[in-house]
């Protein structure tokens, strides 16, 4: 079941997110001056990249990418790394700071409460731990999982898997996350 009321707030979140990409032909937001990013309202990337996994048992890592930057009002600050087991397989963690962050952070609050009465056996139940409050999404047609989780009230952290029959591999992942480390970051 796909919670609809999500889609405006994680959307605007990856399309800000993806913007401010390394990748970018634009000059990368990473290339501001150092006084710049030290006056932002966001961590600078390298400071969220430690929470990255550095490996994942089975899989393959992938590139680590990130930036920092601000694109109008909003502030952005991103660190993604891909892990690939054989063909079709993937899991990709990103964690980000932004300034939209405590509209978003409510965002998963409300579909984490609204699927509270899920039994934990089921696949998409949320994610209520000590260091993190998030919502779990399963499509078995595109066998695509994601879990999107709330840290410090500030954090989001982004586990997608692509090739997987269920959920297991996203929660596991973000269960061998430093969050509370996260949580701690300022």
């Amino acid at each position: 079941m796909r919670d609809n009321f999500l889609g405006p707030a994680i959307a605007f979140l990856v399309l800000v997110a993806n913007a401010s990409c390394l990748d970018s032909p634009r000059t990368p937001p990473a290339e501001l001056p150092p006084a710049a990013v030290s006056a932002a309202p966001c961590v600078y990337f390298k400071q969220l990249t430690p929470f990255l996994p550095e490996s994942l048992e089975g899989f393959a890592t992938g590139r680590l990418s990130g930036s920092t930057g601000k694109y109008g009002e909003v502030s952005v600050s991103e660190a993604e790394r891909t892990y690939t087991r054989g063909e079709g397989r993937e899991v990709k963690v990103r964690i980000v700071d932004t300034t939209m962050g405590e509209k978003i952070a409510q965002a998963i609050r409300d579909a984490a409460e609204k699927a509270k009465d899920r039994p934990t056996s089921d696949p998409t139940a949320p994610i209520h731990w000590e260091e993190a409050v998030g919502f779990v999404r399963y499509d078995a047609d595109e066998a695509l999982a994601e879990a999107n989780l709330v840290v410090g009230d500030r954090y989001v952290v982004a586990v997608t898997s692509r090739g997987f029959p269920s959920t297991v591999e996203v929660r596991r992942v973000a269960r061998g996350i430093d969050l509370a480390g996260l949580a701690r970051l300022q």
